[in-house]
């Protein structure tokens, strides 16, 4: 009897469900069988992990069959034109979150909710997005997989009506930095970081086509930090995005990024790696790749440091908005200032992240040792105690 996680009994089950079997190309294959070895043999996953983890990746590809078989249903699909997005990249648990929010706040612009990401077939219409029976369905799956327990509502808000990250987009795809941050899957993480991402930015794209077909706005706003590390990539399928990169100071960053990670293992395994993930090394390269595109296309990027964004989040949603171009009406300024409001009345309400960095044997010194450049090259205020 296979393993519930191989690879040839997850594509089954998400065949037999949906009575479908055109993949829409297979970029998803060989990632697929690195990730399922790699569960089986590495991740330590426990009994309710493994039952998690099937059903996501069963989620998973469903999706990619459903996408496939509505691109024929809805030829026109393939018309649509995704034009000057806006993406929030830069340092993660600096910040990024919070921007994307005051974005997606914005009525002129949309932004993809975790319950059209999850479930995206057929593309939602614009007269029931707000009552679509998805919405349940993708809050069952996240209160199943453990998202909305109070660990994890305090690291990340999630919600099935919430704006969420391309990652999670591009878990139809296979290749997603989500896998590596829930389950320990070094040769996936390995091939992750290897491989020619430019497929997968095209999927997403497609991905975007679909949603907006029957509900389309101004712009869309997308947002991941692993966007830092194929940059490139990025720019070349979007060609006319406009680029937010977050920056925090790492010490402050790295230390709650670690904690993230600790957490979203525990959802699943019995694992306990030290240290701080090897995410001190990650991110300094991720940030030098994406400064080598910035530095070569300054027009198409906008810096959102931290402590301003937190100072006066309205003025520096404006000056990102003039840098790239786009009118900020004093209305569409009352629905984030709105948001902002409610926001804030929630977080009061909410659990704390709760962190420190020697729990992941982090110190200033490595810390600006590595990550020195970065702080100088953008200007980065320190947040440190003297």
């Amino acid at each position: 009897m296979s393993h519930p996680l191989d690879a040839d009994s997850l594509m089954s089950a998400a065949q037999d469900s949906t009575g479908l079997i055109d993949w829409g190309g297979d970029v998803f294959r060989e990632p697929l069988d690195v990730l399922s070895l790699d569960l089986i043999a590495h991740a330590n996953l426990n009994a309710l992990g493994v039952e998690r983890a099937r059903r996501r990746l069963v989620d998973n590809l469903k999706g990619r069959l459903l996408l496939a078989e509505d691109r024929k249903r809805f030829p026109a699909i393939a018309d649509e034109a995704i034009v000057k997005p806006i993406f929030v990249a830069g340092l993660p648990r600096a910040g990024s979150t919070f921007f994307h929010n005051l974005l997606a706040a914005d009525p002129a612009n949309r932004s993809p909710r975790m319950w059209e990401i999850m479930f995206p077939s057929p593309p939602p219409l614009e007269e029931t997005y707000t009552s679509d029976p998805r919405i349940e369905a993708c809050r069952d799956a996240l209160d199943f997989e453990g998202f909305l327990s109070p660990a994890m509502q305090g690291i990340h808000p999630y919600g099935p009506e919430r704006p969420e990250e391309c990652n999670f987009l591009w878990e139809m795809s296979l290749l997603t930095v989500n896998y590596p941050a829930w389950w320990n899957v070094p040769n996936y993480a390995k091939l992750l970081y290897s491989i020619d991402m430019k497929p997968v930015y095209e999927e997403q794209k497609r991905a975007l086509q679909h949603l907006q077909h029957r509900f389309k706005r101004d712009r869309w706003v997308l947002k991941t930090p692993a966007h830092d590390w194929w940059m490139r990539d990025l720019v070349e399928v979007f060609p006319d995005a406009g680029v937010v990169l977050c920056h925090r100071d790492p010490a402050k960053v790295l230390a709650s990024l670690s904690n993230n990670l600790a957490v979203n293992y525990g959802l699943f395994s019995n694992v306990t790696p030290a240290g701080s993930f090897g995410m001190l090394e990650r991110q300094s390269q991720s940030m030098r790749r994406a400064a080598q595109v910035r530095n070569e296309r300054p027009d198409q990027f906008f810096d959102a440091h931290y402590l301003e964004v937190q100072a006066d989040p309205l003025r520096e949603l404006a000056r990102c908005y003039a840098q790239f171009g786009v009118s900020f009406t004093p209305e569409r300024a009352a629905a984030v200032e709105a948001w902002m409001a409610a926001d804030r009345e929630a977080h009061a309400r909410g659990p704390r992240h709760a962190y420190s960095m020697e729990a992941f044997d982090l110190d200033y010194a490595s810390i600006d040792q590595v990550m020195g450049g970065y702080i100088r090259d953008f200007n980065v205020r320190l947040e440190r105690a003297a």
